[in-house]
């Protein structure tokens, strides 16, 4: 690969698609992004095309498979949407190639400690911020139109990963996550928390709400994405506290509520 490339149709210069969440965060906004649990790329467009700024995709606990997820991503660019993937806890190769089907930014569950977030950043960061490893023949590149050091450069700074704080022992270690370079943002995750606490669900308990003034506080503090779910009635709360990206509902809570509205408005009949 050329440092300075120019498409064959064009003869302009060729960039990395810059993140719509970063561009709305950098705006000083907030960032708006619903969550999919199906993995139709005609639900994503659907969703896309309301104008969401991202789109949460899932490889923990959703059965995707990287085509899927692809497909996905690339319906979600049809409307300028970032897609966000949280990766399974796996290898290097488990993150960055969701990086390389070019989604915008990965969320990394349960990290722990700062040492886990080092290794993240170490394997989804370029150098010199990690050690992240190369390609460039995949779409995040535009299949190898993109010149090599524009591309480590774009990618450190076009594209972003979460740690999703989501468990007591990481409570303790927010400060010095959230103070690595290449750690772009915290994730508060409330659900696991409260299982993990013993009051599974109960979010808004006065312990799970000190850990999520808690993070946002530390977020900001250190020039990072403070990002978590919440219900639709909390947004300005949640902006008030800190947080600049929020996920709200699902494509799975839609679709059930859909469902259940429509079959009520035949009554008794």
């Amino acid at each position: 690969m050329t440092d300075q490339p120019y498409s064959a149709s064009s003869k302009a210069p060729v960039a990395m698609r810059p993140s719509r969440v970063l561009r709305r965060i950098r705006d000083g906004r907030v960032a708006r992004c619903l969550k999919l649990n199906t993995t139709d790329p005609r639900v994503t467009e659907i969703f896309a095309q309301a104008g969401a700024d991202a789109l949460w995709l899932c490889m923990e606990h959703v059965a995707t498979t990287w085509e899927q997820a692809e497909n996905q991503v690339r319906a979600a660019k049809l409307y300028g949407t970032d897609t966000i993937l949280r990766v399974a806890r796996g290898s290097y190769s488990d993150y960055v190639r969701g990086l390389e089907i070019d989604a915008a930014g990965l969320m990394v569950p349960h990290v722990m400690d700062a040492d886990d977030a080092r290794a993240v950043r170490d394997m989804t960061k370029f150098a010199p911020l990690g050690r992240r490893a190369v390609d460039g023949g995949n779409a995040d590149a535009l299949y190898a139109q993109l010149g090599l050091t524009d591309y480590l450069d774009q990618a450190n700074r076009e594209r972003f990963v979460f740690c999703q704080i989501e468990d007591p022992e990481a409570l303790d270690h927010m400060e010095a996550i959230a103070d690595i370079d290449g750690v772009d943002g915290l994730f508060f995750g409330p659900g696991d928390l409260s299982v993990a606490m013993g009051i599974p669900g109960a979010i808004n308990d006065p312990a799970i709400e000190a850990a999520r003034r808690n993070l946002a506080a530390t977020a900001r503090r250190h020039g990072k994405i403070a990002a978590t779910v919440c219900a639709p009635d909390r947004i300005g709360e949640m902006v008030d506290m800190g947080y600049n990206f929020l996920s709200v509902g699902a494509d799975v809570i839609a679709l059930g509520q859909y469902a259940e509205r429509t079959l009520a408005t035949f009554g008794d009949l």
